[in-house]
């Protein structure tokens, strides 16, 4: 290969005449890049067996997602990166806890041959949470060391995921410890949401790398300064990228230790505003300097993760390549993976057949999801653009039992994986839906039906559709089923094209939208992180309403 680097030998590929981004010296050089067998073999002046002209072009390195979960997006594997693709993603890194949680091994081994079967490059991060606590009920039960072991040595595993149990790494819990041992040469990813102090000292303590949690700016740079490479997060529902960079910008905190992350972003939301483009937009207009708003997408997530041939232009790093009209905007040309136009040709998916039966539900009557008016009752309240609730005590609309109306509406957990038959119910303020209920299989980690309405009657007829499409996301308004939008791959991904699901997604969204959810609310992920007990300060889950702060479960 190094004739090719030296230039005695014609490359395959020479794209010529571009302005090419250096992210190691912040410039932008025009230059000539040879490629060869998909990997860049010099920058400069090159002669190739076919040479693209770009004049007026931009090449800057393909774009990173540091953590996602695939799940999140509501598509197969194969039919997502074709989406990620287009708008010049060319790597994730994935932590598939979602589907795990639902059918443990069974579906690890589905999502490694899928991610496998793209064109996208994707590592996995092994879930370390499966269940993220014992509190509920997940499908999968736990996934252990030993059913790790057999995956550490995986050629696209790459690390261990998300550790959401922080209590069991800060108190030296046996079996979190043997899964860090187990990784104690690889990257681990944490989730520290509001972790301050001593126990944010004693988190990193441990080894881990991340943090992708941060919603503040005071929060994200105390984990700054303790070491953690810090995630910006802009996906569907959580919006913490721009406050945490507005800070940043105007106290002059260095980017170096940062990189971009979706975390959960559906499909439609990626195709109407971008993935990581549209982190890289936002940044630019909060008034990140250009390279570091590129290298937080490039080089940074490829050096946080020891990923020595990404990120970068430059002889020896794997050809994958972001052309541009206009850097400024990320106004997106063309891009190249593996030193090609990137393809999208249909890929023909992994069968998902054990992965599609997953939803057994009890019978639910409206006895079984009363709730007794009290003098002040606990309420859920919604905090806009974020995943963090409130724990509010009030006094709500009924007599005798509570009865939801525009302000309050009522949330249902119902268990779907056909353990125990669980029902429970809380309220919800800052959701507004009105007329109607939206029922759904997605919810963190646990991944159980949840149903929000504001009456008794929908909330019935929408957990009955639900369980006979075999999950995803129903709308009934004015007792009449609207919108459905199947997702029976684990009750978490579909089986269609990204613009059936785009579409479908979109339909049910804005008309609930339209029923009364605030626009500050996405209805899909809003929903989906109520019942997860690892994100302050107030949960619903199918054993009942729990104080995340307290850590007790409320009467």
């Amino acid at each position: 290969m190094f004739e090719y680097s030296l230039g005695t030998i014609r490359s395959q590929i020479v794209l010529k005449n571009a302005k090419i981004m250096n992210v190691f010296s912040n410039e932008w050089l025009e230059q000539d890049i040879a490629i060869q067998y998909g990997t860049i073999v010099g920058v400069g002046q090159y002669e190739g067996e076919i040479e693209i002209d770009l004049s007026g072009k931009y090449i800057v390195p393909g774009f990173i997602d540091a953590h996602m979960h695939i799940e999140s997006s509501m598509l197969a594997p194969e039919e997502l990166s074709k989406a990620l693709l287009q708008e010049g993603t060319t790597t994730i890194l994935a932590d598939p806890h979602e589907i795990v949680n639902v059918k443990g091994k069974e579906a690890l081994e589905y999502m490694l041959k899928a991610n496998a079967n793209t064109i996208l490059d994707i590592y996995t991060m092994l879930p370390s949470s499966v269940p993220a606590t014992e509190l509920d009920t997940n499908g999968a039960g736990t996934f252990m060391l030993q059913d790790m072991e057999a995956y550490s040595k995986h050629p696209d595993v790459l690390g261990l995921g998300e550790a959401m149990r922080l209590e069991d790494v800060i108190y030296e819990e046996p079996g979190m410890m043997a899964k860090f041992e187990l990784f104690k040469d690889k990257p681990i990813d944490g989730h520290a949401p509001g972790c301050a102090g001593k126990k944010l000292e004693a988190y990193r303590f441990a080894d881990v790398l991340t943090d992708h949690e941060s919603a503040a700016y005071e929060e994200a740079l105390a984990k700054l300064r303790a070491g953690f490479f810090v995630l910006l997060r802009d996906g569907s529902q959580a919006h913490d990228l721009e406050p945490i960079v507005q800070g940043f910008v105007k106290n002059h905190i260095p980017f170096d230790r940062c990189a971009y992350c979706t975390d959960d972003k559906h499909i439609a939301d990626i195709l109407r505003e971008g993935h990581i483009s549209a982190c890289i937009k936002k940044a630019i207009q909060c008034g990140v300097n250009l390279f570091d708003a590129y290298k937080m997408a490039t080089i940074n997530p490829a050096q946080m993760y020891k990923l020595k041939r990404k990120g970068a232009i430059a002889a020896g790093y794997q050809a994958d390549l972001v052309i541009l009209n206009d850097p400024e905007t990320v106004e997106i040309d063309s891009v190249i993976k593996n030193g090609h136009r990137a393809s999208l040709k249909h890929l023909k998916p992994i069968d998902p057949s054990t992965l599609l039966d997953t939803v057994t539900i009890p019978a639910i009557t409206s006895e079984s999801i009363e709730i007794k008016k009290k003098e002040k009752n606990d309420v859920i309240e919604l905090v806009p653009n974020s995943l963090l609730t409130k724990h509010l005590q009030e006094e709500v609309p009924g007599m005798i039992y509570f009865e939801p109306d525009g302000l309050y509406n009522k949330l249902v957990v119902v268990e779907r994986h056909g353990k125990n038959g669980n029902i429970s119910a809380g309220i919800l303020k800052g959701y507004g839906l009105k007329n109607g209920a939206l029922a759904s299989t997605i919810s963190h980690d646990s991944h159980n039906m949840i149903i929000v309405g504001d009456n008794d009657k929908d909330i019935l007829l929408a957990a009955k559709t639900l369980a006979d499409i075999h999950g995803g996301y129903v709308l009934v308004k004015d007792h009449e089923v609207k919108h459905i939008l199947p997702l029976p791959i684990g009750g978490l991904m579909s089986m269609d094209k990204a613009s059936q699901v785009a579409a479908l997604a979109s339909s049910l969204e804005h008309e609930a939208h339209e029923m009364g959810v605030s626009e500050t609310i996405d209805p899909f992920n809003a929903l989906a992180f109520l019942s997860l007990p690892v994100i302050p300060s107030i949960r619903l889950m199918d054993t009942g309403l729990y104080d995340v702060e307290k850590q007790t479960f409320i009467d």
